[in-house]
């Protein structure tokens, strides 16, 4: 299964791009995505969905969905 991206806002309205499965927030480059406006936020989870950016905290195959997992769902 793809990894599923999400954002939430913080207690001061920053936004943080984090991995609904792991609840863990996505780094790029080192850096995690966090303290963004929501803007940037929905940005950057549109170029994760789009390979455009690569988080360094979630498998590669857990962002493309392969391997298929056992029973091929």
């Amino acid at each position: 299964m793809p990894t599923i991206y999400n954002k939430r806002q913080d207690s001061e309205g920053l936004w943080e791009v984090y991995d609904r499965e792991s609840e863990e927030a996505v780094i790029v480059d080192g850096l995690p995505l966090c303290g963004l406006d929501e803007i940037e936020a929905d940005e950057a989870i549109r170029k994760l969905k789009r390979g455009e950016l690569t988080s360094d905290n979630i498998p590669p195959t857990a962002q493309s969905g392969w391997p298929p997992t056992k029973d091929g769902i």
